[in-house]
């Protein structure tokens, strides 16, 4: 049991120190596909024409699930969908202080414009969303 715990201790130790990394960019990226408020499928140029497609989170924000509740949340879901579309579509926005998110194939990231404005601040502003405290907004009385 001692050998299996030291075994976990020294595999999932550099994965820890790995999910604080946070890339600096500003990325450029393409838009794929916007899931809901605060997540769209990206393809982001790396370096020197390489890309990888990832699906990214926006940082410190919480939008309305798709899937909410009650119809209420499903109504402001489809709302902060259509605005993040039309936002993302606008503008040349890049994304800043990407890190790893909670699940596989995720990140979290900034997503800001030229002239410096943010997609969660947008969100914020309209009542689309709230701020992202460790758990999921309630949108439901």
């Amino acid at each position: 049991m001692r050998y299996v715990m030291l075994f976990l201790a020294l595999v999932l130790l550099p994965v820890k120190a790995e999910t604080k990394q946070v890339l600096d960019g500003p990325f450029a990226f393409e838009v794929l596909r916007v899931i809901d408020g605060d997540t769209f499928h990206a393809r982001v140029t790396v370096w020197l024409g390489q890309t990888v497609d990832v699906k990214v989170r926006l940082k410190g924000v919480d939008t309305p699930e798709m899937n909410g509740k009650c119809a209420a949340e499903k109504k402001l879901a489809q709302q902060a969908k259509a605005f993040a579309t039309r936002w993302l579509d606008a503008r040349k926005a890049k994304l800043i202080g990407v890190q790893y998110g909670t699940y596989a194939g995720r990140v979290l990231a900034t997503t800001m414009d030229e002239s410096g404005d943010t997609l969660s601040a947008a969100l914020l502003a309209q009542n689309l969303a709230k701020p992202y405290r460790g758990r999921k907004a309630k949108w439901c009385a």
